[in-house]
C-alpha cells in the first residue's frame, strides 16, 4: 500500500492523533485532581507506582503482541486504552474511588507499554528513510501544539466549571484521538521482508557495543529531560524570579522546541549532528546549574529542550536502523520495548549517581548530567552507525 501519511503542512490523521494526545487540560493540576477526591499524599505516590510497575511489566509482552496483530492496530488499542484511563479518572474523581484510581492507574501503564516503541516502528515502516525524521518531528510538534492549546486553555475551563470540566474537556480529546486512529493508514512490511534473519535473538542484539551507545544515550536524554521537568522552577527561584515566571518558561520552550521538524530537514550528518546538539545540550544544563543572573537563566531554560529532542529524534531511528541490520525486523516492536527497559536501568543508574551527588547541590547534578551526554555525544560521532 503507497504511503498516504501527509507531507506538506496540512495535518493527516497521524499529526492530529499526536494533537489530541495532547490535550490533557488538567495536567497542571494532576495531584489536585487526587488530593481533592480523598487521596493522600502518600497514596499518589502508589498511584504512581501502580503506573510504573504495570508499563515495566507490560513491556515486552505488548512488543510481542504488536509484532503479532500490527502496529496500526496496537496504536488503536493504545488510543482506547487511554481513552479508558481518563474516563474512569473523571468516574473516580467523581465518586472518591480509590479503587477506581488504582484501576485507571493499571489501565494507563498498559496503554504506555503499548505506546513504547509503537509509533517509531509504525513511522519506519510507512515513511521512506529521507522522511522519517523531519515527520517524527512533526508528528511531535503537533502533540507539543496540543500541550499548548492545553496549558492556554487551562485557566478558563477551570473557572468555567473547576476540574470536573477540566477532566472533561480531556476525556473528550482522548476520544477523539481513539476516533482518528481508525484513518491511520496501513503501515508497509518492506523493510521486514527486505531484512535477513540473523541468529542470536534479541539477546545478541542488546549485547551489541552500538546498542550499549544507544541506550546509554536514550537514558542521558531522558535525564536530561527529568531535570527541566522538575529542576527549572529551582533554577528560577535561584536568579530571583518566582514561580510565576514557570508558565510563560513553558510556554516558550516548547514553541522553540518546535523548530527540530525544520533541523531535522536539513541535517546530513547525522553523527555530527547527535555530537553537537549533545555537547550544547551538556554545556548549557552545566552552566544553567552555576547560573544566578536571569537573562542567561532563562535563556538556557527556553533553549534546553529543543537541543535535547533533535538528538533524541535520531536516535530512534539509529534504533529501528540497528534492528535490521541484526535482522530482528519482523520482532521490531518486541526489540524497541527490550531497547526501552534496558535504557531505564541506565537511566536508574544515573539517577542513583545523582541522588548521591545531591548534597552538593543542584549544580552538581546539572554537571553531571551534561557531563554524561557530552561524553555519550562524543561516543557517537566515533561509535555511531555509518552513514
Amino acid at each position: 500500500m503507497n504511503c498516504t501519511l501527509s507531507a506538506g503542512r496540512l495535518p493527516d490523521g497521524l499529526d492530529l492523533v499526536s494533537f489530541f494526545d495532547g490535550l490533557v487540560f488538567f495536567a497542571p493540576v494532576a495531584l489536585l485532581v487526587r488530593t481533592t477526591a480523598g487521596v493522600s499524599a502518600g497514596q499518589f505516590f502508589l498511584l504512581q507506582a501502580v503506573i510504573s510497575a504495570a508499563s515495566l511489566a507490560g513491556e515486552l509482552p505488548c512488543g510481542r503482541l504488536t509484532d503479532r496483530i500490527g502496529y496500526r492496530h496496537t496504536i488503536r488499542l493504545c488510543e482506547g486504552c487511554f481513552f479508558l484511563a481518563r474516563a474512569l479518572l473523571l468516574a473516580a474523581f467523581l465518586t472518591r474511588s480509590l479503587p477506581l484510581f488504582v484501576l485507571e492507574a493499571a489501565v494507563e501503564g498498559l496503554a504506555i507499554s503499548l505506546e513504547s516503541g509503537t509509533w517509531d516502528a509504525y513511522l519506519y515502516g510507512a515513511l521512506p528513510p529521507d522522511r522519517y525524521l523531519p515527520k517524527k518531528a512533526r508528528m511531535e510538534n503537533w502533540g507539543t501544539a496540543g500541550f499548548l492549546v492545553s496549558t492556554l486553555g487551562y485557566m478558563g475551563l477551570y473557572a468555567a466549571g473547576g476540574l470536573p470540566v477540566l477532566l472533561g474537556a480531556t476525556v473528550c480529546a482522548s476520544a477523539a484521538a481513539f476516533a482518528l486512529s481508525f484513518t491511520l493508514p496501513r503501515e508497509t512490511a518492506r523493510r521486514e521482508r527486505e531484512a535477513v534473519r540473523m541468529p542470536g535473538g534479541l539477546s545478541h542484539l542488546l549485547a551489541s557495543r552500538q546498542a550499549w551507545l544507544l541506550m546509554g544515550l536514550l537514558a542521558a536524554l531522558s535525564v536530561g529531560r527529568l531535570l527541566v521537568n522538575f529542576f527549572y522552577a529551582e533554577r528560577l527561584g535561584a536568579c530571583g524570579l518566582g514561580e510565576l515566571w514557570m508558565t510563560p518558561v513553558i510556554l516558550g520552550y516548547s514553541c522553540i522546541q518546535m523548530l527540530a521538524a525544520p533541523i531535522l530537514g536539513r541535517v546530513r550528518r547525522q553523527k555530527w549532528a547527535v555530537a553537537g546538539f549533545c555537547a550544547a545540550a551538556g554545556v548549557g544544563m552545566a552552566l544553567l546549574g552555576v547560573a544566578r543572573q536571569a537573562v542567561p537563566s532563562l535563556a538556557l531554560m527556553l533553549v534546553l529542550p529543543l537541543l535535547l529532542a533533535v538528538p533524541g529524534c535520531i536516535v530512534s531511528l539509529w534504533q529501528n536502523a540497528l534492528i535490521d541490520r541484526q535482522g530482528q525486523a519482523e520482532r521490531r516492536a518486541e526489540a524497541l520495548s527490550a531497547f526501552h527497559m534496558a535504557s531505564s536501568v541506565f537511566e536508574l543508574a544515573f539517577l542513583t549517581g545523582s541522588s548521591a551527588i545531591a548534597a552538593l547541590g543542584p549544580a552538581a547534578c546539572f554537571g553531571a548530567a551534561g557531563a554524561a551526554l557530552a561524553c555519550l555525544g562524543a561516543a557517537a560521532l566515533c561509535g555511531g552507525p555509518k552513514q
